[in-house]
């Protein structure tokens, strides 16, 4: 076969994307799309007629695969990676999550909060964490809370929650706490008031972090999207963290 191109000199390589790398499941797949090849230089017509032919020879069928999306695909891959994905070639960070019943709304940041896995601490921004308009149902609501945090609770935990004033309320920061001790006593939190954070962020360890799009208040009654945090993004939230608070909380 030869390896002349209809844009590039033999040998040469064109401006097409370079390689993506992808780890072998064996399945020879990347961003989930099966046996997707690209071919540097561009093959010529008269080649991509013997790479056919050859491939039949084989047992297979080479096909054109569309480079965009059907409407299915994109809903999936928003809902499993979200929408990182569709503006550049990486594994996707991102997740939006539907308005969707609570309680699977609840176990997608179960599960994004697991991952995040704090080994000492945990600092969350969140304004309305405690806010009053979950008064009546507080402890419903502390249930939820707990459900979703569990999962990144481990011995000795220290957690720094950064709420507005006007947003801390009494019997909600109360029946949350008791909940969060009675799941694990050893845990040590930190409430501090404060009106400069309107994004909800979740930062482990002051290494890695998340932005979630909605305040856990109201998961599940909103779509929301959940996505990871650079760790510029994270030197940036602690710097703010740490005019407000000072840099030991």
């Amino acid at each position: 076969m030869s390896g002349s191109s209809l844009d590039a000199e033999d040998g040469m390589s064109t401006s097409a994307n370079g390689p993506v790398s992808f780890e072998d499941d064996g399945e020879f797949r990347h961003l989930d799309a099966w046996n997707s090849y690209q071919f540097d230089p561009p093959l010529t017509h008269t080649d991509a007629l013997e790479v056919d032919a050859r491939a039949r020879e084989l047992g297979y069928r080479m096909l054109f695969r569309r480079a965009d999306y059907s409407i299915e695909e994109i809903q999936k891959q928003l809902v499993d990676r979200g929408p990182s994905s569709f503006l550049d070639i990486v594994w996707l960070q991102e997740d939006v999550s539907p308005k969707e019943p609570p309680m699977s709304a609840e176990q997608r940041m179960a599960a994004r909060l697991q991952k995040l896995a704090p080994a000492r601490e945990l600092i969350i921004t969140d304004p309305y964490l405690f806010t009053g308009s979950r008064k009546r149902d507080s402890e419903v609501y502390a249930a939820s809370v707990v459900r979703m945090i569990a999962p990144a609770l481990t011995e000795g935990l220290r957690i720094t929650a950064v709420v507005s004033p006007s947003q801390n309320n009494a019997t909600v920061r109360t029946a949350v706490l008791e909940q969060l001790h009675a799941r694990n006593q050893d845990l040590d939190i930190n409430i501090v008031e404060a009106d400069d954070f309107h994004d909800r962020f979740w930062i482990a360890d002051r290494d890695r972090g998340l932005i979630i799009g909605t305040s856990l208040n109201k998961i599940g009654s909103r779509i929301f999207f959940v996505d990871e945090l650079s760790r510029s993004d994270v030197a940036a939230v602690l710097t703010e963290l740490h005019v407000i608070v000072g840099p030991g909380a």
